[in-house]
């Protein structure tokens, strides 16, 4: 069995807070988490990209979702269209 090491780092009290709640909601320790990051890192030789795009990804759900908003209001003010189902032996 391997030994372990413990990291000590410094991160806001706030987002200690937060963290240790959502992760405990998922069955998860901080220190399972970063061992779990850290094992990527060595796995991929590489940061995780998707660690860097979550702002891009919000941003992007952010536009799909107003314009799902936008269509539901435009459906709900009866300027929706109907279509016809086409079945592929139908085309």
């Amino acid at each position: 069995m391997a030994t372990t090491k413990s990291i000590n780092i410094r991160i806001d009290e706030d987002l200690k807070i937060q963290s240790d709640k959502v992760l405990a909601d998922l069955g998860l320790t901080t220190s399972a988490v970063v061992s779990m990051l850290l094992k990527t890192i060595v796995r991929n030789h590489a940061v995780p990209s998707d660690l860097f795009t979550i702002r891009e990804q919000a941003r992007n759900n952010a536009e799909y979702m107003a314009k799902l908003d936008r269509s539901f209001a435009e459906y709900k003010a009866g300027l929706g269209q109907q279509h016809r189902l086409l079945e592929v032996d139908d085309v």
